[in-house]
């Protein structure tokens, strides 16, 4: 009688045992599924387009740029909010650059990070179906809470005009193409006051143009 009385209370200790290491973890695994997920620049900037927040031209700010991109590529710099954007070039007929003898473009595309970041992440990379288009990014601007992002190759007359693309970032499908027009025809415009680039903002400007004449290019999302 005595061993089954023993074998019962050593059963029962090991059962409190087990119950006692599950309900200690329990906890543990409640708090890591409340973990909030960690956002995209993609999402977190469609997030603020939505709250109403605008996009504004910026001066230079002091962060670590990629190895493969030198500072001369770049023209343009926006913050919305605290998130901070970078268009980067490459030479064209239609863009002319600084850069060293001995540096080799291997990058062109949109470039982001968030205020108090130590370093640029690449957000987009532009590249060329044709080799000869070199599109580069010109401009963003936020239109009925779309962030815009016009594209222009040097498929053009020569003297800065190009095919002109123009792309709305979604939270979804990344960047769609939502117009195609031949830029350059005119740049006379007081709203830029001369800015080669802004001007590829002034749609009123350009020459409606076919879709299907805006395929030299295919943009390459990092997100």
């Amino acid at each position: 009688m005595k061993s089954k009385i023993l074998i019962a209370w050593i059963v029962a200790g090991l059962f409190f045992v087990v119950f006692a290491v599950f309900a200690q973890r329990k906890p543990s695994q409640q708090s890591e599924n409340t973990i909030e997920p960690k956002f995209s620049f993609t999402t977190q900037t469609v997030q603020l387009l939505q709250s109403g927040f605008d996009i504004k031209e910026i001066s230079k700010p002091d962060l670590i740029l990629p190895k493969d991109i030198n500072e001369g590529q770049i023209k343009k710099y926006f913050k919305i909010d605290n998130i901070l954007f970078a268009l980067v070039l490459r030479s064209s007929t239609n863009v002319v650059l600084s850069l060293p003898a001995n540096f080799t473009t291997s990058f062109s595309g949109v470039l982001v990070a968030k205020q108090g970041d130590a370093r640029w992440f690449k957000l987009l990379e532009i590249t060329d179906v044709e080799t000869m288009s070199k599109n580069n990014p010109y401009y963003l601007v936020v239109d009925n809470k779309e962030l815009l992002l016009t594209v222009v190759d040097q498929n053009g007359a020569g003297s800065g005009e190009g095919m002109m693309k123009v792309y709305a970032l979604s939270e979804t499908t990344n960047w769609g193409l939502e117009g195609c027009f031949y830029f350059g025809a005119s740049y006379n415009d007081l709203l830029t006051d001369g800015d080669y680039f802004a001007f590829s903002t002034i749609f009123s400007k350009q020459v409606p143009q076919a879709i299907r004449l805006c395929n030299s290019v295919k943009l390459i999302s990092n997100e």
